[in-house]
């Protein structure tokens, strides 16, 4: 098992290793990319880069370790999926989704959006995607490249994430809030309000809670996955974004900007158990 961090103001990609938590290597990447979010394929060992400085996709071979290819999407580029076999990038200037061919990287459409897409999550089981707007959470059928279901809600829509034991989608907002959203219907359950700058979710099926990071506050949330309810918080000492739970639940992932540091909690006493050095401004995680 393999972690991979993006690092923004480096301009490159660290690799820990999960059983060691050491740092096994560094991919620097041109200058002229920025990483901030990106996805792994792991069946063709490459890693797909959106870069928001010059709208360009970035395709990464790791058995090179080259730029395989380029693709020009537009704009201000966020957050990128895999969805069967294709692409899904988000596009913050053009209010849209972006499609790509995952074999030939070859555009595939464009779907319209709301304002200022930012968030993504893809149900594999319902081959649904769902988009978090500034006004809006969209769920898009990904076989017939459509909008099926879209809400308005009256919060800036950031980061999302499904539960998927619980149909449930959790939204951070630029407000300081977490929305709770039922899946089935498309309707807010809860709102939930002791955050000043929420940003990445993620949820430990094995224990039942789910992990926030604040930004504002500077730790993590942890609540509880069945009721939404607060159960306590992990002190950061840093800048908390990104978040990732390892697939055995037992480890959680920080990414902290201001120490330039993955930190690994446990979790089940949520102490910290190593901070590991990586490049400057360390931003998303995957684990796989």
């Amino acid at each position: 098992m393999k972690v991979y961090i993006s690092n923004y103001l480096s301009k490159s990609i660290s690799i820990i290793d999960y059983y060691t938590l050491k740092v096994e290597k560094v991919i620097n990447l041109d200058d002229s990319i920025c990483p901030h979010h990106f996805c792994v394929d792991k069946e063709k060992n490459l890693i797909y880069l959106p870069s928001s400085s010059d709208g360009m996709i970035y395709i990464y071979d790791m058995k090179t370790d080259k730029i395989l290819d380029t693709v020009s999407a537009g704009g201000n580029l966020s957050q990128i999926v895999l969805c069967n076999g294709e692409l899904f990038i988000a596009n913050e200037d053009s209010d849209s989704i972006y499609i790509l061919d995952r074999e030939t990287l070859t555009p595939i459409g464009i779907i319209g959006l709301d304002y200022t897409p930012h968030g993504l999550d893809f149900d594999k089981s319902l081959n649904k995607l769902y988009v978090s707007c500034i006004n809006s959470i969209v769920c898009i059928d990904v076989d017939k490249k459509k909008i099926e279901k879209q809400m308005k809600i009256d919060f800036k829509g950031w980061h999302l994430k499904i539960n998927k034991e619980n149909e449930e989608i959790y939204i951070s907002t630029l407000d300081g809030k977490v929305v709770i959203v039922d899946m089935k219907n498309m309707k807010i359950k809860e709102v939930l309000e002791y955050f000043l700058l929420p940003l990445e979710i993620r949820f430990n099926y094995q224990n039942k809670v789910v992990y926030i990071a604040d930004l504002g506050y500077k730790n993590i949330k942890i609540l509880d996955s069945n009721t939404g309810k607060y159960i306590a918080n992990i002190k950061v000492n840093g800048i908390p974004q990104g978040l990732e739970i390892s697939s055995d639940g037992n480890f959680l992932f920080v990414s902290d900007t201001q120490n330039n540091s993955i930190k690994v909690y446990n979790c089940i006493t949520n102490q910290l158990i190593k901070e590991i050095k990586v490049g400057k401004e360390p931003t998303t995680i995957v684990c796989m």
